[in-house]
């Protein structure tokens, strides 16, 4: 007969000394408990059987319950991506109404001039700052030189026209073609007239050069189109005064005008020219 090895007779010695101990001590517990049907049995029953069996069910309960909390947290995060996603296009496009309502609200200022509203198709990226492309061409009425405006004011100049499409030049363009004509009132109730030629990146400002040297301009002052000199009215919107530079002889002859606020993000504009014959 094989005889069992150092390490096999102590574990069988350490199994027979938890047995023993265990009914030992169910056994002295026994005799305290009123009910006479537990047992030393019982006991060991169901700490070797009962009580694992018991302990691995729960166990799988839980992982099981892990798992539905984490599909469901998956199911979650799926749902709530879904309504950012809606909130975002909700959001733009209660943005793109309130732009087409001030736009509607601009057109009783426009009395009887060309007015061909259209969307912006494109804008590149790399030329952000200096065309787009509209969805107005010859079909519609558009010619060259027309001022480009959004709800705010004037942001460009037609450039070229297609039979569907026209670029527009940008005010805030380095290649701004054409000099707009613009007019300046001042506190006295006159007003001084001047030509908006480029745009300074460093003031993020229009330059503007003043006919009348003598004038007085402040701070805040609101600039327009004089409609003299190109195929567009009077009286449209343009930008702000925010400096005014001296010559040597202490006399303004440049103004900074500030543009719109909207001119990085429309989705909208107007084509504004002279009233037709």
């Amino acid at each position: 007969m094989k005889k069992f090895n150092r390490l096999q007779r102590i574990l069988i010695s350490a199994i027979l000394f938890v047995i023993v101990f265990g009914c030992i001590m169910l056994g002295l517990r026994q005799n305290t408990m009123t009910n006479p049907g537990y047992s030393a049995w019982t006991y060991i029953k169901y700490g070797l059987i009962d009580y694992p069996v018991t302990s691995l069910g729960n166990a799988v309960s839980d992982v099981s319950n892990l798992w539905h909390v984490y599909d469901d947290n998956v199911y979650l995060n799926e749902q709530l991506a879904i309504q950012r996603s809606y909130q975002t296009m909700y959001q733009d496009e209660k943005n793109k109404n309130q732009e087409l309502q001030e736009m509607l609200d601009m057109q009783d200022s426009l009395g009887d001039a060309v007015r061909i509203n259209c969307t912006v198709l494109e804008r590149p990226t790399q030329n952000w700052n200096q065309i787009f492309t509209i969805s107005a061409g010859k079909n519609e009425g558009i010619q060259e030189n027309m001022l480009v405006s959004t709800s705010q004011g004037v942001v460009g100049l037609i450039e070229s026209v297609q039979t569907a499409t026209s670029t527009v030049r940008l005010l805030t363009s380095p290649k701004l073609h054409n000099d707009i004509a613009i007019e300046i009132p001042l506190d006295d109730g006159t007003t001084i007239e001047g030509v908006l030629q480029s745009y300074d990146t460093s003031k993020r400002a229009y330059v503007v050069h003043l006919f009348d040297h003598d004038a007085t301009v402040t701070n805040g002052a609101q600039v327009a189109t004089s409609g003299k000199g190109g195929n567009y009215p009077s009286g449209i919107f343009i930008g702000t005064v925010t400096d005014t530079v001296m010559n040597d002889d202490a006399i303004i002859s440049t103004v900074y005008v500030r543009p719109v606020t909207n001119m990085q993000s429309f989705n909208y504009v107007t084509v504004i020219g002279n009233k037709k014959s």
